[in-house]
């Protein structure tokens, strides 16, 4: 065995400083770092390497592996730092989150504690999934892939030795690796709904960029020591690494073929190791602290982000960061040095089993804790003594200021002029998010036309509402106007969300069929089905933006095979960067929800600023929500509460009682547009 086998390489922790900061910079914010994401693929390839050499260098050379050994020192390395994390975080979860958001931070808090994360925020990714900003234990994801790395790799190691020798190593290690690769591409190419979140969260997809790092223990070992060669390899692996970091983006397929690019470029930074390059850029002092603390900095600065972000939400983003920036090193120089350092290099003992059940049992607290705030409906009972997040009146008076200027105190905070402010439980708001979909429960849809109960094919109107994620709120509106009509038959489409569409010059079809989306489109495709329609009412949030180009295109064509087809088009509403209902439980009013700092999407100007084509050229009937529900369609007069509901109780899908009310305004207000249309005069029905 040489002794670059084990010799220590700082500029390994230099390449830990460039990861962290990858992703602490992405996290902040910082403009031209939209794949600093890449930073936790670095980590991973760093700990592929590390460990797959710790492993074959005790497998070589004892014939044998101690895996109880083994597992203590990952107990120690892994879990004081972040076990003192989740304790602290926790505590500002109490004081700071709102009841949905803290039932959900118990769940993480539990599946944190048992390295589970990544599989919880898996299954509960999804197109209403709340934001990235409400959960302060989301980047533990990442160390929960990590620790189900270090539970596996190991046995599959030592098992590849015993039943092949030390080729078994290789090319048990390079089979891994091209397995998982392979299970991205198949994933890829099926493109199920969701696929991408299977890709991100789940541990078998991610097992090539350990591989990687794994494979680093032989190049390392039979690379020349050619000083050109090392400088070449330190060069291009910056590069590689750099360029994915400024390149790529959110939304981006990741990993498989994305991740290659900053994978390897690791791997060729760790090979370099006789590089002078290394050694000045990645091995000096300050690059190599910062990679020693980078465990403790990546653990710190993400329940910062999540935190600054609520107190600090009226404040400049160059505010946002010096606080972000500085409060995450703080906290991470504490605990490394009085937590992650103690442990970690804690002298062995006879006693090593000790600590580490001792630490295993503060994990099942942890567990414990966070089972009590996923089963309380929010600690609502908090309210009676403090208002959650109440700092944030103090840093973002304005945003519940009375006309007087004067910030309301929390008894004085209402909702309604005849109703005292009252906070909702998570049973509540999930409750309310659940009701926009009741009408739609026995309504007719476009794949049940033959169902005689649900859909009344015989009626002289025949209305499809059609759009995304929207479509219920039109839905729900429409019901309110004619859901008892018996001349009139609405027919849900189903929304396109997840469904792909594929346009030519007078078709329109969709490959998925996960949810129908291929029959749903089979059958608006089918001249039978256009010739029978009347109208088609449209409505989709940034239905005027280029996201909903296509489904425009789709309006063009069913128009131009069916002309006599009406078509009515529903504008966007506000989007607030929180959940209405967090906001209304933080700052007692739902004036929150329409607050300029809390507001994240207001288009009044949708069609005038549109890149959209048809949506100049189509023959529609426009109706703007921001005509109909704010006053002189300013922010500040857009309604955001009706039929005692909020307008959304997330943050833009509208309630079901708010929905209810727009279609009263479209029945008081465009009663002409909607007989233009072939419907009823609403003024004439019961």
């Amino acid at each position: 065995m040489s002794k670059t086998d084990t010799k220590y390489m700082p500029h390994v922790d230099g390449l830990r400083c460039v990861a962290v900061m990858a992703v602490l910079l992405f996290h902040f914010g910082v403009p031209g770092m939209g794949g600093g994401y890449v930073g936790v693929d670095i980590f991973f390839v760093i700990s592929g390497y590390l460990i797959t050499s710790i492993i074959i260098n005790e497998v070589l050379g004892t014939g044998g592996f101690d895996f109880r050994s083994f597992y203590v020192r990952r107990i120690r390395r892994i879990l004081p730092a972040l076990i003192t994390t989740l304790i602290v975080t926790t505590i500002f979860a109490l004081i700071s989150l709102t009841p949905t958001d803290l039932v959900a931070y118990g769940r993480s808090l539990l599946a944190s504690a048992i390295s589970l994360s990544n599989l919880l925020f898996w299954s509960d990714s999804g197109y209403f999934d709340a934001a990235a900003q409400t959960k302060p234990l989301l980047h533990t994801w990442s160390l929960s892939v990590e620790e189900q790395f270090y539970l596996i790799w190991p046995a599959f190691l030592y098992f590849c030795y015993r039943g092949f020798g030390k080729r078994g190593l290789f090319w048990g290690i390079a089979g891994a690796g091209l397995a998982s690769f392979a299970a991205n591409y198949l994933l890829v190419a099926a493109r199920d709904v969701d696929f991408r979140s299977d890709l991100f969260f789940l541990p078998h997809y991610r097992v090539f960029e350990f591989a990687i790092g794994a494979l680093g223990y032989f190049l390392v070992k039979r690379l020349p020591s050619s000083r050109p060669l090392h400088e070449a390899m330190m060069v291009l692996g910056m590069g590689l690494m750099i360029y994915s970091i400024i390149v790529l983006k959110e939304g981006d397929v990741f990993p498989y073929v994305n991740a290659i690019a900053p994978c390897l470029g690791a791997l060729l930074v760790i090979a370099a190791r006789d590089s002078t390059g290394a050694r000045l850029l990645l091995g000096n002092r300050v690059a190599v602290w910062f990679g020693k603390i980078s465990y403790s900095l990546y653990l710190t600065h993400w329940p910062v982000v999540v935190f600054v972000g609520q107190y600090m939400l009226a404040a400049s983003w160059g505010m946002r960061f010096a606080a972000m920036a500085s409060l995450s090193l703080v906290t991470a120089i504490g605990l490394h040095y009085l937590i992650e350092v103690r442990f970690r290099y804690a002298k062995p003992s006879g006693r090593a089993g000790v600590p580490a059940r001792r630490i295993l049992v503060a994990a099942m607290l942890c567990c414990v804790v966070g089972a009590s705030f996923f089963l309380s409906d929010g600690m609502t009972w908090r309210y009676r003594y403090f208002i959650p997040g109440a700092m944030a009146h103090e840093r973002s008076g304005e945003m519940v200021a009375t006309s007087s200027g004067k910030v309301p105190s929390p008894s004085e905070m209402k909702h309604d002029e005849s109703e005292p402010f009252k906070p909702l439980g998570a049973a509540e708001i999930e409750a309310g998010k659940a009701r926009r979909f009741e009408a739609l429960a026995g309504a007719c849809n476009i794949s049940s036309l033959e169902d005689p109960v649900a859909c009344a094919v015989d009626r002289p109107v025949q209305v499809l509402i059609f759009g995304n994620s929207h479509e219920p709120d039109a839905f729900n509106a429409f019901d309110e106007i004619y859901g008892k009509d018996p001349r009139v038959n609405l027919i849900s489409f189903g929304t396109v969300n997840d469904c792909e569409v594929v346009l030519g010059d007078a078709l329109y079809s969709s490959p998925t069929t996960q949810l129908a989306c291929d029959k749903r489109f089979s059958t608006l495709n089918s001249d039978r089905f256009l010739q029978a329609l009347d109208v088609v009412v449209y409505n989709t949030h940034q239905g005027f933006d280029p996201v909903a180009r296509d489904l425009w295109r789709v309006l063009e064509i069913l128009k131009k095979r069916n002309p006599s087809i009406k078509i009515m088009a529903i504008g966007s509403y506000l989007q607030t960067a929180t959940e209405c209902a967090s906001l209304y439980n933080r700052y007692g009013t739902y004036d929150a929800c329409r607050a300029p700092e809390a507001v994240n999407y207001f288009n009044p100007d949708e069609r005038v600023n549109t890149t959209v084509p048809q949506v100049k050229t189509l023959d529609y009937v426009y109706v703007s929500k921001y005509e109909l529900l704010c006053k002189e369609q300013k922010l500040q007069g857009c309604l955001v509460y009706a039929n005692g509901e909020p307008a959304f109780y997330d943050q833009h899908h509208l309630s079901r009682g708010f929905a209810r009310y727009l279609g009263q305004k479209l029945a008081e207000q465009r009663a002409a547009e909607l007989i233009e249309l072939g419907l009823p005069d609403p003024a004439k029905l019961n």
